[in-house]
């Protein structure tokens, strides 16, 4: 896949993002303290099929000691980055860095590789 197909996937499931859904939302959240560049940030993930924004407000709003939280999509092979409010770190230039992606520095996206799931793999 192109970068630019990649980032057109994740545009796409950004927007979709952004879609609200009153459904009941069934997740699991799997997290842990993790440094990046140096900083020690508590990381969220969790899976979805649908709805990822639903899911993500209701985390922030229920569990304040997740900073960043990955929501992953094994089906599309896309991650979804989001942080809290007030958490210093730029998504988009993460995301980059994780895998093809990009995005703003408070919501980006990128496509699962072996270093996002490395990552998970630290996540309890």
């Amino acid at each position: 896949m192109s970068e630019k197909d990649s980032l057109i996937l994740i545009k796409k499931y950004i927007d979709e993002y952004l879609e609200v859904e009153n459904d009941t939302l069934n997740y699991e959240i799997y997290s842990n303290e993790i440094s990046l560049g140096g900083k020690l940030y508590n990381i969220g993930g969790v899976f979805f099929d649908k709805v990822p924004n639903s899911i993500a407000n209701e985390i922030f709003d229920k569990d304040e000691t997740v900073d960043i939280l990955l929501l992953i999509s094994i089906k599309n092979k896309v991650v979804i980055l989001r942080k809290k409010e007030g958490c210093e770190i730029n998504l988009g230039k993460l995301a980059k860095q994780l895998s093809k992606g990009g995005g703003r520095e408070d919501i980006a996206g990128c496509i699962l590789n072996d270093k996002i799931i490395n990552l998970t793999k630290l996540l309890k």
